[in-house]
């Protein structure tokens, strides 16, 4: 179980109070602030599917949100009991049925069928719109019950009306009468639940009556008129009448209330299972997260992962993996430069999915569920810890080691710090030895050079750094994996203002191995921004040439297109004025015949004329392809086939009908209007199909 000093340590409690503002109940916003993360994967599993469940029926299904109701254990133990219920309690019962009815109506309506985890549990929620509204018509408000709650009840209230208005009336009439001058204020009031007359003191002796009351001067006295005492009698029974009612109304109410105690607790406990992972939902769109690929594997793969405490417009993204190659991260860089929130940041989303709370990171991360997570982490920027002493930095190591298994987290910040540098790094590289011994899983940061060349000797663990410009000496919070930092302190405290004399004496009292070894660090983080920077710089020359190409490849498919809307309409217009021509033709050959049957002309001009209306059906004939090559009889065909049909013949340039073939003469008798004529083979071209 992870134990509440690592939920301090990683701030966790301030992510589940930033959680509970999404829940709706008061029972929800309670078990989130308690909530301790689960170290099942199947649970797990199982919770993040179901906040997966509520996203999609929030925001993808518009599903209402849970509608508020009250906790009633409380009210529904005391009417086990034989208790009565008040109007609040009861208008609260009436809250749980129509929320529970309200979220079972709302999830049915979705016919999605990757809905059923959710769907499992608000079936099975009781629904009871009879009684529901049997309480929310009798009971009005928190201190009202409606006159039509029952007959009696408003027969009585009637009965109180009748009585009202007759003392009023009685009371108004002695005020409009002589009696107005001995009256204080011309009103009725009420004391002690009786109509009574302010009447100036000097006058009470003449007004018969009881004297219920007096001001603080003594100037007026309240007095009850002798003429309505029995009205006021009436009236005060009707009062206990209308209360006695109301009482059996409640009882009634309750009894039925007290039958259903069963459903109504397991109605709020689904409530607020449901309310919780809606919560988790409305966190997770809100704040941009997606939905963690888990395992029990030890494995960590961050991808643009954003720490949830940071504000937003601040925050930036950082990538890395851990448990594959290697179980530990040994991170260095200067400080500020993002190493303790990397540390925090990987707890925390850990601790998040283990809570079935989605990640403020890209898809397809990849985060593991473990048995146990340890943090040691003491640092300037957490406003809930100040720095850690050596000893209880220790202590905390010690109690780290005694308790840790091999598929548990562990964070450290600064390991062996506190103390002599030489004894310091003696100490950690026994502990990282101890750790990666028991094959577990997590981060370190130091700024200790003798664990960063151990770092790079060793197995199971990876240097990497916080990317850090010596230039401007600006951190970038980018992690570069296999390569260790440089804390660049010296450079660091020149900028703040340090003097030159001090800073060279800084440098001549470091040993050489070390300058030598922070150079090397140095000289390969600057390699490193630099062909980070042309990678950069090519990236978007890559995208400024695509972008080129893809406008390039626009302008082409409009030019293809236009091109085809002009010969698409070239097409249109050959073919109008080809139609317009053949309707000419049309008309020639109309009056060519009308000419050869009305004229007796002699058979050379009959033939011409004839000659001339062929040449315009040929002219028809041809009209659709210009491409057609002719086609001659004597090429290899079935010649017998052709008798009857159509042809050109190329000597008289007109159509006839073929009559018959001379295959042995190489000729063709053809048919021109009424004129037989024979022609060679070779002659005939174009026969129709």
């Amino acid at each position: 179980m992870i134990s509440a000093k690592t939920i301090k340590a990683l701030e966790f409690n301030t992510v589940l109070e930033s959680l509970s503002q999404y829940a709706v109940l008061d029972k929800t916003k309670e078990d989130i602030l308690g909530f301790v993360p689960i170290c099942n994967l199947d649970v797990v599993k199982n919770s993040l599917e179901k906040t997966n469940e509520s996203l999609k029926l929030l925001y993808t299904y518009s599903v209402s949100e849970i509608f508020y109701c009250a906790n009633v254990l409380e009210q529904l133990k005391r009417i086990e009991l034989g208790g009565v219920l008040n109007n609040l309690e009861l208008l609260r019962i009436a809250d749980n049925l129509k929320s529970a009815r309200m979220l079972k109506s709302s999830v049915n309506s979705v016919s999605d069928e990757t809905i059923t985890l959710i769907r499992d549990i608000t079936s099975s929620l009781y629904e009871n719109p009879e009684f529901e509204k049997e309480i929310t018509s009798k009971i009005i408000s928190e201190d009202q019950i409606s006159d039509n709650a029952s007959p009696r009840l408003f027969s009585i209230r009637k009965t109180i009306r009748d009585i009202n208005a007759r003392i009023r009336a009685k009371l108004n009439s002695f005020i409009r009468g002589n009696g107005n001058k001995m009256l204080q204020d011309s009103v009725v009031t009420i004391r002690q639940g009786r109509y009574v007359i302010p009447v100036k003191s000097e006058y009470r002796g003449q007004i018969r009556g009881f004297i219920h009351d007096q001001s603080s001067t003594g100037a007026t006295v309240f007095i009850e008129p002798e003429e309505v005492m029995e009205g006021n009698n009436e009236l005060k029974k009707a009062f206990f009448d209308e209360q006695d009612e109301i009482y059996h109304i409640l009882l009634d109410l309750s009894q039925k209330a007290s039958a259903l105690t069963g459903y109504l607790k397991a109605n709020y406990d689904k409530l607020v299972e449901v309310d919780n992972y809606f919560a988790r939902a409305k966190y997770a769109f809100i704040n941009k997260c997606t939905y963690p690929i888990v395992n029990f594997d030890g494995i960590i793969d961050i991808k643009k992962g954003r720490h949830p405490l940071i504000d937003k417009t601040k925050v930036v993204p950082i990538s890395f993996s851990l448990g594959e190659s290697y179980n530990f991260i040994l991170l260095t860089g200067p400080n500020t430069g993002g190493k303790t929130v990397t540390l925090k940041l990987t707890g925390l989303f850990s601790l998040m999915a283990m809570s079935g709370m989605f990640i403020p990171a890209e898809e397809e991360s990849k985060i593991s569920i473990f048995s146990n997570i340890y943090a040691d982490i003491g640092d300037e920027q957490s406003i809930e810890q100040n720095l850690s002493t050596f000893s209880s930095h220790f202590k905390n190591i010690i109690e780290i080691l005694n308790n840790l298994d091999s598929k548990s987290l562990v964070l450290i910040d600064e390991l062996g710090a506190g103390t002599d540098p030489d004894e310091g790094s003696a100490l950690a590289l026994a502990v990282i030895n101890k750790l990666l011994k028991k094959k577990c899983y997590g981060i370190i940061t130091t700024h200790y050079s003798k664990l960063k060349e151990y770092a790079l000797e060793n197995n199971g663990i990876e240097n990497a750094s916080m990317e850090f410009n010596s230039q401007t000496l600006r951190p970038l919070y980018k992690i570069n994996i296999g390569i260790p930092g440089s804390s660049n302190a010296i450079e660091i405290a020149k900028t703040l203002g340090m003097s030159q004399d001090v800073i060279n004496d800084a440098y001549l009292y470091l040993s050489d191995k070390q300058v030598t070894f922070e150079k090397v660090l140095k000289k390969a983080q600057d390699t490193k921004l630099y062909y980070d920077n042309l990678l950069d710089q090519l990236e978007v020359l890559k995208k400024q040439k695509e972008q080129e190409v893809n406008e390039i490849l626009k302008e082409k498919e409009q030019v293809v297109l236009e091109k085809e809307k002009i010969n698409a309409k070239a097409k249109q217009e050959v073919k109008k004025i080809v139609a317009d021509k053949l309707a000419d033709a049309e008309e020639i050959i109309a009056e060519l015949k009308s000419i050869i049957k009305r004229a007796n002309l002699e058979s050379k001009e009959i033939f011409r004329a004839s000659q001339l209306k062929n040449q315009l059906e040929n002219s028809r004939f041809l009209h659709n392809d210009d491409t057609v090559t002719p086609y001659e009889l004597n090429s290899p065909k079935n010649l017998d086939n052709l008798i009857g049909k159509r042809a050109y013949i190329k000597s008289l340039n007109t159509n006839g009908i073929i009559k018959s073939i001379k295959k042995n003469k190489n000729e063709v008798e053809v048919l021109i209007g009424n004129i037989k004529s024979t022609v060679k083979l070779s002659d005939v071209y174009n026969v129709e199909d």
